[in-house]
This record gives C-alpha cells, structure tokens and sequence, in this order.
C-alpha cells in the first residue's frame, strides 16, 4: 500500500525524470534563521504541469479516498499542510519531492502567497504537484486563493475533495449532522476572524435556531464568547456541545458538555491538538464512556 502500483511505475519514471531535468528552473528555498522558507523568484517554463489540490481527510489513514491515494503516488512535488500525518505522506512515491507549508496558529510560518508562488513555480517546471490539505480543501481550505492564482498563471488543476473534520467527529459520536426532527440544517463556521476574534459577519439567527447542528471550526479561542452569544440569543444553558480533539485519530478526545458548561471543560483539557466543536440538538446524543470509537473510557468526559 506504501508504493505505487505497477501500473504507475513507467508514468512516475517519466515525470521524475522530467522533474529531475527542470530543477535549474527553479531557484531554491533557502531557510532564513528563523526558520521561515524564503521562496525565490521562479522562472517560467515551455511545458506545464499539473495541480492536484487534495484533500487528506480528519486524520485515519484509512478515510482517504481512492482518488486522494493515486494523486500521491502521482505527486512529484507534494506541499503539505502542519495537520498531514507522516502515515498518509508515506503513501506517496519516494521519488516526491516533500515540502512543509503548514500555518501555525495565529502565527503563521508560510504566507499563502508563498504556497501559491510553489503551486505555480514548480507547475511551470513541469511537475505534477499535490498540494494536501487537512480534512476537505472546500471547508475553510482557502481553496478560492489557491484557484484564482493557478487559473491566473495558466496552470490546470483538479480539485480532490476530503471527509471533513466535521464529518470526522461525527462518525466517533457515531451521530448524524442531520436529524428527522431534530436537525433540519447543518452548517460549518469558522471560530474566529483574521484578527483572532468572533467575525462580526456571523448570521446569529440562523446560528441561534435550535434545530440546527453546526460545526464550528478552530474554536478554541473564542468557544467562551461564542456560547455567550448563543446563551444572549435565546438557546438554552442545556444545549448540547461536544469537542472533539485529534477526531478519528489513536488519541482522539471527546469532551461532552452543553453552552454552559463546554469552554470550561475545553479550557481544562491540556492539550494543544486540533478540535472541532458540534452544537446542537443531538451532539453527543447517548454517547458513554465506552462508545466513542477508537477513544478508551479515559478520553471521553461527561
């Protein structure tokens, strides 16, 4: 499963030599002290390459697709985001050239006009590129900047949707988003703005209806401030919440709690792992101590 089918071979022989005669067109990264990838102007190419823009899923290894798989063993240059786990990078060709462009926090240690200069620059050389992303590049991917600057230089690309992480945390809660009765609607936000804080765009009312279910994605900082809102907004202190940490993953963390009590509980967990957060009727519906999937008793707080 680690390497290529043979059917692959003679096709990644070729673009790696293809590669490998390009690399004068391209100039080097060069790491700055600070551990920032400079990215070096970029000289233009007669041939073209290609664009995968993929998406690798909540994390288990085994909820990539089919599609997602084959692109990496295609890939002669993958740039990965800080959430791909080396198990699912193994899956690519040897031969792929791997670069880290993951943004970390607030403090981002690649600007997306570098990862777009990548995409762009060694698709100019040729190569075929996989640029994967973390759960499903349409959800909060930053898939639109990425287009707009491919379909600019001319450059053709594909799209490879992902499971999200919404979905992700959902199949260890083993709930629906949707619900007969309960929730008629499913909708994903993100936890905060560019400056850090609660976007001040957020459509209250449709967040505030009690028959929806929505994801909100990087939470943690603003979960406090969100559940306030929706408190002040009419939803009672009981409404179900849920948080899931590293969701699919061996050490994944589920935290059950309701408006009231859920940014209490998160801000107790010291962990420093990705989470998502589920409001709404049904979240962690019936969940024990014993049923979150993959999780042992010790990762489940009621």
């Amino acid at each position: 499963m680690h390497s290529a089918p043979l059917a692959f071979v003679p096709r990644l022989t070729e673009r790696f030599g293809a590669a490998l005669q390009r690399v004068g067109d391209i100039a080097r990264l060069a790491l700055r002290p600070s551990g920032r990838q400079d990215i070096a102007s970029v000289l233009t190419c007669s041939r073209n390459g290609h664009v995968s823009l993929v998406g690798a899923g909540p994390g288990d290894l085994e909820l990539l697709t089919l599609k997602a798989v084959s692109a990496l063993q295609m890939a002669d240059v993958i740039l990965f985001d800080q959430l791909v786990s080396d198990d699912i990078l193994s899956l690519a060709s040897v031969n792929a050239e791997r670069i880290d462009v993951g943004k970390r926090g607030y403090g981002r240690a690649f600007r997306q006009s570098d990862i777009n200069t990548l995409m762009v620059g060694h698709a100019r050389a040729g190569r075929h590129v996989v640029r994967l992303k973390s759960g499903d590049p349409l959800m909060f991917g930053r898939l639109e900047e990425e287009v707009a600057a491919l379909e600019e230089a001319g450059i053709e690309y594909a799209v490879v949707p992902g499971i999200s992480a919404a979905q992700g945390a959902a199949s260890v809660l083993r709930m629906g988003l949707t619900r007969r009765g309960g929730a008629r609607r499913f909708q994903a936000i993100t936890g905060h703005a560019a400056e850090g804080q609660l976007p001040d765009d957020f459509d209250w009312a449709g967040l505030a209806d009690p028959k929806s279910m929505t994801a909100v994605y990087m939470p943690k900082a603003t979960i406090r401030a969100l559940c306030n809102e929706l408190l002040r907004r009419g939803l009672p202190p009981s409404h179900p919440a849920v948080a899931v940490f590293n969701a699919t993953l061996a050490d994944q963390h589920v935290v059950l709690g309701s408006l009231a009590t859920l940014p209490a509980r998160i801000a107790a967990v010291d962990n420093g792992a990705p989470c998502i957060i589920l409001i709404g009727a049904g979240a962690g519906r019936g969940l024990t101590e014993s049923a979150a999937y993959g999780a042992p008793p010790s990762a489940v707080r009621v």
